[in-house]
């Protein structure tokens, strides 16, 4: 109960910025995969009805069956045989802020409370464990980093040269996060494409975000989207 009660208060204390910035990625657990959100490598609890869907891949690039395990606070994926790639779509879904803080509403639903603003949270996430030529177009999300060569070869101090798609078309002028850049530093140029400087070993992460108000949508003000991929260095 107690460690419930506290997985509610970090829920309502919760920022939009944190919203947005957390990473997301799938870590190997066992025979299993284990859907995480959170900083720096470490997850944190959130609500397995965020995760709305998952997809994945074999060596030969070949999509094959994943099974979703909801837990209490997390998710576990099951693929049929060991997978070279995972996407997730992780949709924390509309939030409205209050003067108590963030909570997990849409406007219609806080109809009577006092709603300073809103928005809806949605990211596309990719995983890569093992490279195939595949991997280097799009996959069919929504919005998606394409990786242009394999970003398991890499070394640090080496960059990894990435496309972003926004509904199956390039997107510029989009702005892109990894370890060691800067807020506003990297953004992709007018065909869509960047190339992501490695700083670090272990996990990597590449994050592109898109923020487009939603003045019709009776649910939240603002659509906040990303496109996350992960891989390791070694």
């Amino acid at each position: 109960m107690k460690k419930c009660l506290l997985f509610i208060l970090a829920l309502t204390l919760l920022s939009a910025s944190a919203l947005y910035a957390h990473d997301t990625w799938v870590a190997k657990e066992g025979d299993a995969f284990v859907v995480m959100n959170g900083h720096h490598g470490k997850g944190e609890p959130y609500k397995p009805a965020y995760v709305k869907g998952a997809k994945a891949y074999d060596a030969s690039g070949k999509e094959i069956a994943v099974t979703l395990k909801p837990q209490d606070t997390r998710v576990l994926l099951t693929p049929a045989k060991e997978p070279a790639l995972v996407t997730v779509i992780y949709a924390p879904g509309a939030w409205v802020k209050t003067p108590e803080g963030w909570k997990n509403l849409s406007k219609r639903e806080a109809k009577n409370v006092n709603v300073i603003e809103s928005g809806e949270w949605v990211k596309n996430v990719k995983h890569i464990y093992l490279w195939n030529e595949r991997f280097s177009k799009p996959l069919g999300a929504k919005m998606e980093i394409v990786p242009l060569k394999n970003p398991l070869a890499l070394k640090v101090g080496e960059t990894l040269p990435l496309e972003v798609f926004y509904e199956g078309k390039p997107l510029a002028g989009a702005a892109v996060k990894a370890a060691g850049v800067g807020k506003d530093e990297l953004k992709t140029d007018p065909n869509g494409r960047a190339e992501v400087p490695i700083k670090e070993k272990g996990l990597n992460l590449v994050v592109v975000t898109r923020k487009t108000t939603t003045p019709n949508n009776p649910d939240s003000d603002i659509l906040y989207e990303a496109a996350h991929i992960a891989f390791e260095v070694k």
